[in-house]
């Protein structure tokens, strides 16, 4: 049973609905065809990417990793059905809350893709804008670009693109928020591996910041 749709968000890759599923409201994730590509070709790939979205986000619930739960999959429409959190991006909900709950929001999000980071599976496209809060708990989201990989290069820059959308989005915490996250983060991987991560991040930083200046 399905009612009408509602669409909420339309990015370069897909587009995503709230609609009822079954009596309870639900987030569809449909692919969008792209006109450039060979038709056959285009249908390949939007498959693939779904099943494998899917099946990241199969893998990190499996390490403990809080993601919205998969209803339905159809590959023929390249959509994947999911349970609606009913909440704020983290992105947003860090404006309005006060400073203790910061820093207890972005240490849960260091534990968090500490499990994924530990269980060899790095995001992507870590963001604040890919994170969801209902009522202080968060759902991960977007597993699009999420990657199986224990290369120290890759977590790294998970890292930086958390500490860079921290920065340019609440600038004025972004020291408070990203030390939080860092204890959470290092009370699952480890002191050691905590400070070996951070100087990746800073070195990947830093060699990019080369390549933009050459």
């Amino acid at each position: 049973m399905m009612t009408e749709r509602k669409l909420i968000y339309k990015g370069a890759e897909a587009e995503i609905y709230l609609e009822e599923w079954f009596g309870k409201p639900a987030i569809r994730k449909q692919r969008i065809p792209k006109a450039y590509r060979i038709p056959e070709l285009d249908d390949a790939i939007r498959r693939m990417r779904t099943s494998h979205e899917a099946n990241m986000m199969h893998e990190v619930r499996k390490l403990g990793v809080p993601v919205p739960t998969i209803q339905h999959i159809d590959l023929d429409s390249s959509t994947i059905m999911m349970d609606f959190v009913n909440g704020p991006t983290l992105k947003e909900e860090l404006y309005r809350i006060p400073t203790h709950a910061k820093r207890e929001r972005c240490g849960s999000l260091g534990v968090i893709v500490g499990r994924m980071h530990e269980g060899g599976i790095v995001h992507g496209d870590m963001t604040i804008s890919n994170v969801l809060s209902e009522q202080g708990k968060l759902y991960m989201i977007d597993f699009g670009l999420g990657d199986f990989s224990k290369e120290v290069e890759d977590k790294g820059v998970d890292l930086l693109l958390l500490n860079r959308a921290m920065k340019s989005t609440h600038y004025a915490f972004h020291t408070i928020l990203f030390n939080a996250f860092m204890k959470g983060y290092t009370s699952v991987v480890g002191q050691k591996h905590g400070k070996e991560m951070l100087h990746k991040m800073h070195e990947i930083e830093q060699r990019g910041r080369y390549f933009e200046r050459a």
